[in-house]
């Protein structure tokens, strides 16, 4: 589970929200006198060429401290906007220095959850969480309708949410609830409160709270006429459906987030809602409409870049496209999402990493017996169909053919324990592997009465033999999945028979079974290298040049013995 949605659209967690901004502007100074302000800083720091950072400036009682003071937060928060979190905590740690001089405490309050936001935003957590405390130790001697005091709640409250710790969430958010009645505002506040209480239920996994606290904050945002809001609950309730199995629902309430959004909204909304309903749709046996729900959440988010979302995006397009039988695409978005995904859990702190790293472990092994199911009733269709060929060639052909059949199954039954001895040993490489069997076959087909017939004498078997590993070795043709056996004759200067009977003679083998060899030795080296750890065997099969999941499936467990998921569990037991 992956509750990015709460994070995005809940109350924001390291900004000051837009309505309490003005609550707060406008109890403390008067708008002529702000404009003024504003317009005479920007002249000094443009004049002056940048900010004074010698806070001993600002170490004097004055008359205008409220002015001054609201001069610089309009300042903070136009240089939050834009995204300069220095010039942000210089402005904070100005306005601390004034707030202090002057015995202001709800400023001081403020400027503490301003420089506590900035910590947040820089992932220093804990000195982040020791500037709330502070806040919050001050502000319990300030008026239950201090803006100050429900404000450290707030973002305390949010904080605790991002590393984590549910249950001080929610003794922060009741007390925030229980102070909004006090605030000019309070649904402004409530609206916080139960959307933080959502996202800590999410995150412990109690789906059916977290989806109570987003009506909740659904019926709010419509009681406000925040339509910002309201596309953000839509959504979030989407989400808690999906984990709940509700998928229509997921999909209903995208769509009604979705019908809501314009210009000016954001982007990272469009990509959120459309990436529950493509999940919801797979999830659904709808691949067909998913897919272009999913492509375009990925478009949006990779230029937005919106990890969280992409990685998603990208991590259902693979299933989607296995879906469709679209196996090439498939594979190229399984990288792509591997790769989004390192990029995703950098920006995580260590606690969140743990949680996303644990949960994609689930998830894994949730596949992996869903593909097991998978090629168990495809070889159970199979045998059916195969049993039913055996029974009409018993009664029409004769009893001569029969015989011969059974003659050349023993035949292939020896080859193939003589493919699985050479597969076996993973220590030698498979060129040299060859070589000893082709030598070993020489000298039997020597002592023998009857050797089997060749146009070539010995040297020349061992010159042609030695042209067709090399090239195999160093040009890998076995890794195109259409690679047919006069592609690699033409390559060769060779003819298409010719190529055959060197196959034949020298390794006892035929066009496909000797390009099999080499498939299945790559596929082992790629499920035994943990940089493939995470991709699913259909990609492994694919990079290592098998056409289809049925091929694979088939050709390895008849030269390993092991399903492919069977032998990467060996080498990767955390799959399970």
């Amino acid at each position: 589970m992956t509750s990015y949605l709460f994070r995005n659209f809940e109350y924001p967690v390291n900004t000051i929200d837009a309505s309490i901004v003005i609550i707060l502007i406008e109890k403390m100074l008067k708008p002529f006198c702000l404009i003024i302000c504003f317009f005479l800083n920007i002249y000094s720091v443009c004049g002056q060429g940048g900010l004074n950072k010698d806070l001993s400036v600002y170490d004097q009682v004055v008359a205008s401290a409220g002015d001054s003071i609201a001069k610089y937060k309009q300042l903070l928060s136009a240089s939050h906007r834009a995204g300069d979190l220095e010039t942000f905590k210089n402005y904070g740690e100005i306005i601390l220095r004034i707030a202090e001089t002057n015995n202001l405490k709800d400023d001081q309050i403020s400027a503490l959850v301003y420089l506590a936001i900035y910590y947040q935003q820089i992932d220093q957590y804990e000195e982040s969480l020791s500037k709330y405390l502070e806040a919050e130790k001050m502000s319990t001697t300030l008026p239950k309708n201090s803006f100050s005091r429900i404000l450290v709640q707030v973002n305390l409250g949010n904080l605790y949410n991002h590393i984590e710790n549910y249950e001080k969430v929610k003794t922060s958010m009741k007390k925030v609830i229980e102070l909004a009645a006090y605030q000019q505002n309070p649904d402004s506040f409530i609206i916080s409160a139960y959307n933080s209480l959502g996202t800590a239920n999410l995150n412990q996994g109690n789906y059916s709270e977290a989806l109570e606290y987003m009506y909740k904050v659904k019926n709010l945002a419509e009681k406000m006429n925040r339509n910002d809001k309201i596309i953000g609950a839509l959504i979030n309730i989407s989400e808690c459906q999906r984990y709940l199995g509700q998928y229509d629902l997921a999909i209903d309430n995208s769509q009604k987030a979705l019908d809501r959004i314009d210009e000016k909204e954001s982007v990272e909304l469009e990509a959120s809602a459309l990436v529950i309903m493509g999940i919801s749709q797979y999830l659904l046996n709808q691949p067909i409409q998913a897919l272009p729900n999913l492509k375009k959440a990925r478009n949006i988010s990779t230029d937005g870049n919106f990890l969280n979302i992409k990685m998603e995006s990208h991590q259902y397009l693979a299933k989607t496209y296995e879906a469709l039988d679209s196996l090439k695409k498939s594979l190229e978005e399984q990288k792509i999402y591997i790769k989004t995904r390192e990029q995703y859990l950098k920006t995580l702190s260590k606690a969140q990493r743990l949680r996303v790293e644990n949960e994609s472990k689930t998830k894994s092994a949730i596949i992996t017996e869903q593909q097991k199911s998978i090629i168990f009733l495809s070889r159970e269709k199979q045998l059916y169909i195969f049993a039913g060929v055996v029974l009409m060639i018993l009664l029409i052909v004769s009893s001569i053919i029969y015989r011969n059949k059974r003659r050349k199954l023993a035949e292939e039954s020896l080859q193939l324990q003589g493919d699985k001895l050479l597969l076996k040993n993973e220590n030698e490489a498979l060129k040299d592997k060859l070589n000893a069997l082709a030598q070993k076959i020489q000298k039997k087909e020597t002592g023998t009465l009857k050797p089997k017939k060749s146009s070539l004498n010995i040297e020349e078997q061992q010159k042609y033999m030695e042209l067709i590993l090399n090239y195999m070795e160093d040009e890998k043709p076995f890794l195109d999945h259409d690679v047919k056996q006069s592609d690699i004759a033409d390559n060769l200067k060779m003819s298409v028979h010719l190529l055959s009977e060197v196959l034949n003679v020298c390794f006892q083998k035929n066009f496909n079974n000797f390009i099999n060899l080499y498939r299945v030795d790559t596929a082992k080296k790629l499920m035994k290298n943990p940089k493939y750890e995470n991709y699913k065997i259909l990609s492994i099969g694919y990079e290592a040049g098998f056409p289809s999941k049925t091929s694979f499936n088939r050709v390895f467990k008849n030269l390993v013995g092991l399903t492919p998921s069977e032998f990467q569990k060996q080498h990767f037991p955390a799959i399970d």
